[in-house]
């Protein structure tokens, strides 16, 4: 799978990319936000997601590319749900360098854009730790809204937090469709998609 946006290109993970999840996972301030705690993860366990990916359909796992071709990031569809039409996301962008610069939005819209008007999902839900408010406005800016509340499922420091159940539906994403599509490279009319998505 291969998707176009204004400033990123998304694609299948592919197996030159996993030294690269090994680094993003293991920076602890990524960790922190991502998982709430530290990840360490090594090239081994990487190497065995990666041919479970093979096998399986419940899980997506996307590289985030920007402009000029350069991995700067990893998205996860998850809980793909095709008969309920529902799934869940995550993303990091885990070159710091490129963070504040609009890499995400324009990412995670597009594969939004992609799982509604081309796969036909109805539902996109994410997991939003409680102190992580710059998460929770991100993903509000994008249409989502709070519809519950996982109470102390986060353990962190010798404290437990809540996570914030956030979703966005088909509808609510297509009557703001126009707006979004001037912050980033969705299309707006029927049909259009085609010209950002490519099989390979």
């Amino acid at each position: 799978m291969h998707l176009e946006g204004k400033k990123t290109s998304i694609r299948t993970i592919a197996r030159p990319d996993l030294p690269l999840l090994v680094k993003w996972k293991n920076d602890p301030v990524i960790g922190e936000m991502v998982c709430g705690n530290p990840v360490i993860t090594t090239l081994e366990l990487e190497e065995k997601r990666f041919e479970r990916q093979l096998e399986e359909y419940s899980v997506l796992r996307l590289i985030i590319e920007n402009e000029k071709g350069v991995p700067i990031g990893f998205m996860s569809v998850t809980e793909i749900d095709k008969f309920n039409r529902k799934v869940e996301l995550g993303m990091l962008i885990g070159e710091k360098k490129y963070w504040g610069q609009g890499y995400g939005t324009d990412a995670l819209l597009t594969v939004i854009n992609y799982l509604f008007n081309k796969l036909g999902f109805n539902r996109v839900g994410v997991e939003v730790f409680r102190y992580n408010e710059r998460a929770r406005r991100f993903y509000e800016k994008l249409g989502f809204v709070q519809e519950g509340v996982q109470r102390e499922g986060l353990y962190k420091n010798g404290t437990y937090i809540d996570i914030i159940l956030m979703g966005l539906l088909k509808k609510d994403f297509l009557q703001r469709r126009k707006e979004l599509a001037a912050i980033v490279g969705i299309p707006v009319g029927p049909g259009e998609g085609k010209k950002h998505e490519s099989q390979n």
